[in-house]
């Protein structure tokens, strides 16, 4: 984890001066919340640096059951980066055609998992199970990642039971040397390429090692920033009018008054509960 953590700090502050050297930096929507128009600019994409940290932490030092998981997220860390630069792209990925990607990545590793574990007495819905899961999480740690250093400390927290796996520790040391950045007012942003990524890698874990069901309730505020999209949408569709302010919820909740960084505080206090009560409970 130590060395996960120093070459993820040592890897984001290159990647930053990097990306200002290029010029690249996240575009602001205007129709979002004022405070988050000072951020135009930042660099993004910094998924790239504490997942390479991860990664060579891992190979380097670490070594368990579920070296197989790198590869899942390399394709959705890909995924995320062609996201990330749809602005340069000639035809950006539809939504379909993104969820397409997802879905087929997330089919062969569901594929292998259920050689390795099983929840139901049928393969064929534990692969399901197991496509849902991922795909899922891996748009719902997307819709998350919204504030500084929210995402990072949700996910650092959800980790946290498995740290006697190298797989978890090194992934968990990454992401607390990206904080470092990503604290108020951040540095860089991970982007789609670590959003996604880091969804599909957490679910990934929990299928596993056996603790599927955990998921839902560990992970409980990218579960209700996604229904906040879905009931946003859904809602608009219906009658016309906004059901919130601004989806996702913490959106919602700095137009309702919150500060950004409360509201990041709040939602790692909230995860942490969750995710005793999860593991608490007999799991």
């Amino acid at each position: 984890m130590a060395l996960a953590l120093v070459l993820s700090w040592l890897l984001t502050a290159v990647w930053i001066s990097f990306m200002k050297g290029l010029g690249l930096g996240k575009r602001v929507r205007r129709d979002g919340p004022e405070a988050h128009l000072a951020k135009e600019g930042t660099p993004s994409m910094g998924g790239v640096a504490f997942l390479l940290a991860a990664f060579v932490a891992y190979l380097v030092l670490g070594r368990d059951a579920f070296s197989g998981l790198w590869l899942l997220g390399l394709g959705f860390a890909l995924l995320g980066l062609v996201d990330d630069l749809s602005g340069s792209l000639a035809r950006p990925l539809r939504a379909r055609e993104k969820l397409a990607l997802q879905g087929l990545m997330a089919l062969v590793f569901a594929l292998w998992a259920a050689r390795h574990v099983a929840y139901t007495p049928w393969p064929l819905l534990d692969v399901l199970l197991v496509l849902l899961a991922v795909v899922g999480a891996a748009n719902a740690f997307n819709f998350t990642d919204g504030l500084d250093g929210l995402l990072a400390s949700v996910a650092a927290i959800l980790l946290l039971p498995f740290y006697p796996h190298p797989f978890a520790q090194t992934l968990l040391g990454a992401l607390l040397g990206f904080l470092w950045h990503n604290a108020p007012r951040a540095k860089v942003f991970m982007g789609d390429t670590g959003s996604q990524a880091l969804g599909a890698l957490v679910a990934g874990l929990f299928v596993l090692t056996g603790k599927l069901w955990l998921l839902p309730l560990a992970a409980i505020v990218p579960v209700m920033e996604v229904v906040s999209v879905v009931a946003q949408v859904l809602y608009f569709r219906r009658t016309g009018k906004r059901l919130l302010r601004m989806s996702p919820l913490h959106h919602h909740l700095e137009l309702s008054g919150w500060e950004e960084a409360k509201i990041t505080f709040r939602f790692a206090v909230l995860t942490a509960l969750a995710t005793a009560l999860a593991f608490g409970g007999g799991g």
